[in-house]
C-alpha cells in the first residue's frame, strides 16, 4: 500500500492535474451581456456590486424583446417598476434592455 501511495504521489508531481471549472461557474471580470449558462434564463453578465463581482442571470428565454413598440415599452417599464431598479440586479439589466 505504501508503494502504491508513493507511486501515485510521484505521478501527480510529475504530471500535475488542473481541475477545470464549469464554464460560467465564476466571475473573474466585468463582462457585457452574453448567453446565460442556465436553461431558464436568456442572458447573463458579470457586474461589480459593492466592490464584489456578481453574476446576474435575467430574461425569459421564451420571449422576444419588442422595445421598438412604444406602447409595449411603456407597459413593460411600468409593470416592472423600472424607475426603482437598483444597479447590479436582474431587474436593472432587464429594464436597461427595454
Amino acid at each position: 500500500e505504501n508503494k502504491i501511495n508513493s507511486l501515485l504521489k510521484e505521478f501527480t508531481e510529475t504530471f500535475p492535474v488542473e481541475v477545470q471549472e464549469k464554464k460560467g461557474a465564476r466571475c473573474t471580470k466585468v463582462t457585457g451581456q452574453q448567453a446565460s449558462t442556465r436553461s431558464d434564463k436568456k442572458y447573463m453578465r458579470c457586474t461589480r456590486v459593492n466592490g464584489k463581482l456578481k453574476r446576474v442571470h435575467y430574461g425569459d428565454p421564451n420571449l422576444r424583446i419588442k422595445k421598438s413598440n412604444p406602447k409595449r415599452r411603456k407597459s413593460f417599464r411600468a409593470r416592472h417598476k423600472c424607475s426603482s431598479a437598483k444597479p447590479g440586479t436582474a431587474k436593472y439589466f432587464s429594464c436597461k434592455n427595454w
